[in-house]
């Protein structure tokens, strides 16, 4: 995909170069690698102190559980608007402290803070008209940070294996949001999205048992939006009238380390 659209005043302008590396270098494929250089892990670090204050308090008590997990993805954005449709997917991930409460033997309530990378490929249709030569595909990238809400229902063991089944809610508050296309010369986006998601999870895997109340869990996960996730400006400043809506979704391996 070449260089993105400009707009300004409700019309699309002319081509611009793509996002400025400097910008664009922060939005790390693996960002739990670089620890505390990445701003992000910031926001995890105060609770991760916490939960293991927490744990080393209550070690002999297996009905509380925390741990870090990761969510490599694939990420899309569904459109609902005649004027824009989707254009495949791109690579999401999250990562973040996952804390399971066991309230009998078999169902646990599982929350946690996450970091989740989001977004999609989208482009104009043959309805919406361009300047001649303008590419009209663009990239939405989207950083929330979300805290899970789920009931995590597991089998009995079959040796060291457990199989579960997870499902719930997610909600969510944008952190960062940029374009491929500039909005008045600029391509940060975030007043361009809403700041509130919603998403429901629907997930299935499998525990298994390394040792004592320390297992390993992975498995796959569908997250689906239920919240708009352009603002109403997004759709003040396109080519035509339209009235941009779409929501967030995503396909991901969940893995972890519960302690």
């Amino acid at each position: 995909m070449d260089s993105g659209l400009s707009f300004s005043a409700g019309s699309v302008l002319h081509d611009t170069s793509s996002i400025d590396r400097k910008t664009s270098s922060d939005w790390r494929v693996f960002p739990i690698i670089v620890g505390y250089k990445n701003k992000d892990m910031r926001l995890l670090a105060p609770v991760l102190v916490f939960l293991f204050a927490f744990h080393s308090g209550s070690a002999q008590d297996q009905k509380f559980h925390f741990g870090l997990k990761v969510l490599p993805s694939m990420a899309w954005i569904k459109p609902d608007a005649k004027e824009i449709t989707r254009d495949g997917s791109r690579i999401g991930f999250g990562y973040g402290i996952q804390t399971e409460i066991r309230f009998q033997e078999n169902y646990s309530f599982a929350t946690g803070l996450q970091i989740q990378y989001r977004g999609g490929n989208l482009k104009y249709t043959d309805e919406v008209t361009l300047p001649a030569g303008v590419n009209n595909e663009f990239d939405i990238k989207l950083q929330y940070v979300e805290i899970p809400l789920t009931l995590k229902m597991l089998t009995n063991p079959f040796g060291k294996i457990r199989v579960y089944g997870q499902f719930g809610v997610s909600p969510g508050y944008l952190i960062r949001a940029e374009s491929s296309n500039e909005i008045d010369g600029d391509n940060d986006f975030m007043d361009y999205a809403n700041a509130f998601n919603m998403n429901m999870i629907i997930g299935s895997g499998i525990e298994y048992t390394i040792s004592g109340t320390t297992v390993a869990f992975v498995g796959l996960e569908f997250n689906n939006g239920f919240l708009n996730v352009f603002d109403k400006k997004f759709s003040e400043v396109q080519p035509s009238d339209a009235k941009i809506k779409g929501v967030s979704n995503y396909l991901g391996i969940h893995a972890g380390v519960l302690f």
